[in-house]
């Protein structure tokens, strides 16, 4: 029995946002098999949609290892200190950076997050009708609220994700959040903004993917992981074999054993059947 790790976005789910028909089946297939297969992403679980939900996994890892949930129930949660979330907002607010806090049940947003992030799904579904419609999909599945309504004596944060258009503001910043969170980035270096995460340290995927097999009294030698960006990082380096997106920074597939195709292309599928999973 093999415990197979797969992140959602850019691994699961390629430009389309929609996992294939020859994926799903294989996902199924490996569980078929004896497997145990989870999901281990960066999203919230309000964030995970129910098409993917339904593919089939025997758990959940979400808000980059904050949270895990086995046969539908959660066996661990993990939130930022209230105190040091107060910090992060502050430092935040003074540099202009747009913020989003992440709890289990909803995501709530600083001004400006909702404007930024529709203007670059309006122009990213320009042409794509089906991703149009996925995007929609999605913004109807989860649940968003302004931050004014947020309560920080009651609701309690996992994550908090960043959009900086001033990039020296926010690397002012870092010093004072690398002290106590492991600071994520996915824009690229060319992009006019820099957006990522911060994720509290000691609480990685690798660290909830350990826990998961654990739970099961598991073995690390029989652990396969997919990624393809850098909050994959340590999960990859974690598993005893790692995959990665072939088009994934030199950084991350420093730390894989193989890589695979796009998704969009069948490329879990076939990493799947070359590694005899199905």
């Amino acid at each position: 029995m093999k415990f197979i790790f797969f992140d959602i976005d850019g691994t699961l789910t390629g430009k389309s946002r929609q996992v294939t028909p020859k994926t799903v089946e294989a996902i199924r297939q490996a569980r078929a098999n004896g497997n145990k297969v989870f999901l281990c992403t960066g999203r919230a679980p309000v964030s995970i949609m129910k098409s993917i939900r339904n593919i089939g996994f025997d758990g959940v890892i979400s808000s980059a290892g904050s949270f895990i949930e086995i046969d539908g129930q959660y066996i661990c949660e993990n939130f930022i200190n209230q105190y040091l979330l107060q910090e992060v907002i502050l430092l935040f607010t003074n540099a202009n950076v747009l913020y989003t806090l992440e709890t289990k049940d909803c995501l709530y947003q600083s001004p400006g997050v909702l404007e930024f992030f529709n203007k670059r799904h309006k122009r990213d579904s320009q042409n794509n009708p089906e991703l149009a419609r996925f995007l929609e999909a999605r913004q109807k599945e989860e649940v968003r609220k302004p931050v004014s309504q947020f309560d920080i004596g009651h609701h309690k944060v996992a994550k908090v994700v960043f959009i900086a258009k001033d990039k020296y503001a926010f690397l002012d910043t870092v010093p004072y959040l690398s002290e106590f969170f492991n600071v994520v980035t996915f824009s690229q270096y060319n992009d006019d903004f820099i957006n990522g995460e911060i994720i509290i340290k000691n609480r990685t995927k690798a660290d909830a993917l350990k826990e998961v097999v654990e739970y099961y009294h598991g073995d690390m030698k029989d652990t396969i992981a997919f990624g393809d960006s850098m909050n994959d990082y340590q999960m990859l380096e974690a598993v005893n074999y790692g995959v990665v997106y072939e088009g994934a920074s030199d950084k991350v597939k420093a730390v894989a054993n193989d890589t695979f195709i796009d998704p969009d292309q069948d490329g879990i599928a076939l990493s799947l059947k070359k590694l005899n999973i199905i």
